[in-house]
């Protein structure tokens, strides 16, 4: 196979979508099929029962994942599957039987597809905080309102200055002026917590993102019979490679 062909790069397609509209939500279902279908073929005692070593095309569920995401049929034919029509007329996803399974090859290809599923599925854990942080803004609003409504009589200027009367139930007076809203240096702060919150997200997001190709061009390395080395992206702009000292005065003696 050629370095295009391999499972990799039709992975890589998949994510990047360059020339399909798949939404993330139909990503993250195609690449869970996939999973399923690559797990079993990981597992020493499966690979070699027929029943996990094929998908039937015209299965609806199969049809509705599969669809959307046309490098995933790509994919599939490059671990090892063929599509094949039986006498019936039902067309298969296959491996033929005289194609052995390697599974640690397969559990290399499903720890990739978890990775891939990590990057197109939007994070649980960023869900839930992004809701009790809006939760806990509200909660702070409401206290605040009620305790600014717990003293009495109060009128409001043009400028948004909430004005107490002094015949609270409270019997307080000291709470003469109290503003209604947010200070311009609270606003700056809570913009500022909001900017620190996304970039910090956008960080882990890129991380994970480079810990995936990394991994997927360590999975190519290793099994693509075609990958060879060649010269670093620094040695082609400056025409020189990066020598040692001992390449350049030799050996010597001490």
């Amino acid at each position: 196979s050629s370095f295009g062909n391999t499972p990799g790069m039709h992975l890589q397609d998949l994510i990047l979508d360059a020339k399909h509209t798949a939404t993330n939500e139909q990503k993250a279902a195609c690449l869970k099929l996939l999973r399923v279908v690559i797990k079993n073929l990981a597992d020493p005692a499966r690979c070699t029962d027929a029943k996990y070593r094929q998908l039937r095309l015209s299965n609806e569920k199969v049809q509705a994942k599969l669809l959307p995401c046309p490098s995933a049929v790509e994919y599939m034919m490059a671990i090892g599957f063929a599509k094949i029509t039986d006498v019936d007329g039902a067309a298969y996803l296959r491996i033929p039987v005289e194609t052995t399974v390697n599974p640690s090859h397969m559990a290399a290809a499903l720890q990739e597809l978890t990775n891939a599923i990590a990057l197109v599925e939007p994070s649980s854990s960023s869900a839930s905080s992004a809701a009790a942080a809006a939760a806990a803004a509200s909660s702070t609003r409401s206290l605040m309102h009620s305790q600014s409504s717990s003293f009495g009589e109060e009128k409001k200027t043009p400028e948004g200055i909430i004005i107490k009367s002094a015949g609270s139930s409270s019997g307080n007076s000291s709470f003469g002026v109290v503003p209604s809203r947010f200070t311009e240096k609270q606003k700056a702060r809570d913009l500022m917590e909001k900017k620190r919150k996304a970039e910090a997200e956008e960080a882990k997001r890129m991380r994970a993102l480079n810990v995936a190709k990394l991994k997927q061009d360590k999975f190519v390395r290793e099994n693509d019979e075609n990958w060879k080395s060649g010269v670093s992206a620094a040695c082609a702009k400056s025409g020189t490679g990066i020598s040692t000292f001992r390449d350049k005065y030799g050996e010597g003696e001490n």
